[in-house]
């Protein structure tokens, strides 16, 4: 029987120390390093926090190595967020990295958008990321990074936000939502500008429907005067009012020319253009809103004349056509 007893404590304190050395849910010391791959990387246009730009793949060496995460243990969490922390522990965590950053405080040069306590906003595209586990080439001193899997991904890679109050995490389908997301949609910070510490975790559970394999938080670490998010209201076209403006008038707020309502949600203006005159349609007398060409870019009148310019709000997006007369 005291021998059956000492078996057991033995058993007991082996599978104890086991838990303990590879960071188990009673937390860990051990950095929970990816020994399948080289190097995980943050991709996006947000700031590193030395300040460096960062970008998407096929970036700069020097930028990769500068974005490249380092491996944490559950104790290095614990330090950083007591909450995020107790989440992880109560995940089956394989690997786990971190990494610090700045987002919302440079202009990307795009918008994409996220859902903040359940209302639809447009946030610049320095507060988008995404994570990459990557395979790392060197051949002397030319060292080239390469993206194995991207998290998240629409067959390998289902992550989940671990910190939902600052992280966005688009869903993990194929076919985009009534709100236009989908696996493609990338994560948004949405706990304002400010610089963070990202923590990317992949699970021993394989990525599936309503299995995530991996998980990501986020914890701001200090705020910074940035990028405000901008709530996306939707556009009723008969509460505002429109008119053309372009190089006839300067681009001022005097002389434009007015638009007046049609029928089938359409407004209309009559206005006169010498050949390679740019111009818009503009609502409200601001530019807040602005349409031109279907890429965004001035409608250009191709010769001199009268043109009829028509914006039609009757489909999905608003369409400007400007017909010679």
């Amino acid at each position: 029987m005291k021998k059956l007893l000492i078996l057991l404590l033995s058993a007991l304190m082996l599978i104890s120390l086991a838990a303990c050395s590879n960071g188990g849910s009673n937390g860990g010391s051990k950095a929970l390093a990816d020994d399948s791959h080289a190097a995980w990387v943050v991709h996006g246009q947000y700031l590193l926090a030395d300040g460096t730009e960062n970008g998407w793949n096929g970036k700069d060496t020097a930028v990769y190595e500068a974005s490249s995460m380092t491996a944490a243990s559950l104790d290095d969490i614990k330090a950083l967020d007591e909450e995020l922390y107790n989440t992880l522990s109560s995940k089956d965590v394989k690997y786990l990295y971190t990494a610090d950053v700045i987002f919302g405080t440079n202009d990307a040069g795009w918008t994409t958008n996220a859902l903040i306590d359940g209302v639809m906003y447009k946030a610049n595209g320095s507060y988008a990321f995404k994570v990459a586990q990557c395979s790392v080439d060197k051949d002397g001193d030319n060292t080239v990074y390469a993206e194995d899997q991207w998290i998240s991904d629409p067959k390998t890679a289902y992550a989940e936000s671990l910190t939902p109050a600052t992280l966005f995490m688009p869903v993990w389908q194929e076919e985009a939502d009534e709100n236009g997301f989908s696996w493609a949609s990338n994560p948004v910070a949405i706990g304002g500008s400010g610089l963070y510490t990202i923590v990317c975790a992949q699970y021993n559970s394989v990525s599936a429907a309503g299995n995530p394999g991996y998980g990501i938080g986020l914890v701001k670490k200090e705020d910074k005067d940035g990028i405000a998010y901008e709530q996306i209201v939707e556009w009723v076209a008969g509460d505002h009012t429109y008119a053309v403006i372009g190089g006839f008038n300067e681009w001022a707020d005097a002389g434009v020319v007015e638009m007046e309502a049609g029928e089938n949600s359409t407004w209309t203006a009559t206005v006169d253009l010498t050949a390679g005159t740019e111009f818009k349609v503009r609502a409200d007398g601001a530019w807040d809103y602005s349409w031109g060409a279907e890429d965004g870019a001035n409608l250009v009148a191709e010769e001199d004349g009268t043109y009829l310019v028509t914006i039609d709000f009757s489909g999905d997006a608003p369409v400007v056509t400007a017909e010679k007369q």
